[in-house]
């Protein structure tokens, strides 16, 4: 049976499946396929929302998170103009994730300001670098596209020394309800 990767979640609402899960297609619709949620129930979802995944791709015994990564950063292999990014620690961050910009402490917790979503993990069509989209929080809510060394690199600690974040940008954790 074919196995599809989330990618995007319209309905916030529902806590059947999240951005990153794994799921059985169940069947197929015009618009997109059927899975079986978490608790049993049957979700249809958009096309948009999942990629499928190749035979090689589907994880067996726990090799989840290698797939996750391989999809997230695209192919294992690196390319002449990944050198630069072969140094960079895996973080865990994830589509969907929302992340914290070092700068945001500076300003009031009350406020959204340099608070992100990380919307995809791309790569670039010209030399062929790995990069994060990510959406502001706040108003003018602008989308940003950053190299992901970059995103994922510590805080410059001669430009910033009294900053106590560790990396420019790190994961927020949320309390979820349900």
């Amino acid at each position: 049976m074919k196995q599809v990767k989330i990618i995007k979640k319209k309905d916030d609402y529902t806590m059947e499946y999240e951005v990153g899960d794994i799921c059985k297609v169940t069947g197929t619709w015009y618009g997109g396929v059927h899975i079986e949620g978490k608790t049993g129930i049957p979700v249809s979802i958009d096309r948009d929302e999942y990629v499928e995944l190749d035979e090689q791709e589907r994880p067996v015994n726990d090799t989840a998170k290698t797939v996750h990564s391989e999809l997230k950063h695209g192919s294992s292999e690196p390319t002449a103009d990944e050198s630069d990014e072969e140094d960079v620690p895996e973080r865990d961050i994830e589509v969907g994730d929302i992340v914290r910009h070092f700068k945001r402490e500076w300003v009031s917790e009350e406020s959204a300001e340099y608070l992100y979503k990380v919307l995809a993990f791309a790569q670039h069509t010209e030399n062929g670098g790995k990069l994060v989209i990510y959406e502001a929080l706040y108003p003018p809510y602008k989308t940003c596209a950053r190299p992901y060394s970059m995103f994922m690199s510590e805080v410059d600690r001669v430009k910033y020394p009294d900053v106590k974040q560790q990396y420019r940008f790190e994961k927020v954790e949320t309390k979820r309800w349900g």
